[in-house]
């Protein structure tokens, strides 16, 4: 089994705010891990996250992100193991600033990696690092894909989070249970979905 889920971090803003604009509210249920479909959780480093297992919230979508770009400046992230796809953005004031995507599924190989954008400084050392240890295991034709952290690790230096790894400093139950306070919208996007409109 892999990881497939989307979460989204945001600096500078209380908890409610982003529960509004991501149409969320708590439920006072805590996790120690993010298992539940939408969990949120104050970050060390005053980032507060919202994760979204399969991706439920379409973090990953523009119109959802420009959204929350307006509450605080925003970095997401995207991994969906199963297919080894992973992207990050960040967002501030209704744009995007950059955004690093790596899809190995298809036609796009193990080496792909697509940047709008000027990512931030770290990118560079990522992005060689991991290049280099690719190339090290056998490029296109090794048995891993470690291109597909790129956008993970970029993701994880600026906010402290990773989603398969532990959080120094943060309490055992520190992932409230979230739910969405908009379920006529979320059955209309199931049926438009459906019909395909």
């Amino acid at each position: 089994m892999g990881f497939s889920m989307s979460w989204a971090a945001v600096r500078g803003d209380a908890p409610q705010v982003v529960h509004d604009a991501l149409a969320l509210h708590g439920t006072g249920t805590r996790e120690e891990i993010p298992e539940s479909n939408i969990t949120g959780a104050e970050l060390p480093d005053g980032w507060y996250m919202v994760v979204s297992n399969r991706d439920g919230l379409r973090l990953t979508e523009d119109a959802a992100l420009e959204r929350l770009s307006r509450v605080g400046e925003v970095v997401m992230c995207f991994v969906e193991e199963h297919v080894m796809c992973s992207f990050a953005a960040c967002w501030r004031d209704g744009q995007r600033v950059w955004s690093v995507y790596h899809d190995s599924g298809g036609r796009k190989g193990i080496e792909h990696l697509e940047v709008k954008g000027q990512p931030p400084a770290s990118f560079a050392s990522i992005r060689d690092r991991l290049f280099a240890e690719q190339s090290t295991a056998g490029g296109k034709k090794a048995g891993v894909d470690y291109i597909f952290d790129i956008p993970v690790e970029l993701a994880h230096s600026l906010t402290g989070y990773r989603h398969d790894q532990d959080i120094p400093l943060m309490p055992k139950d520190a992932f409230e249970v979230l739910v969405s306070t908009s379920t006529t919208s979320e059955r209309r996007s199931w049926w438009r979905r459906l019909v395909g409109v």
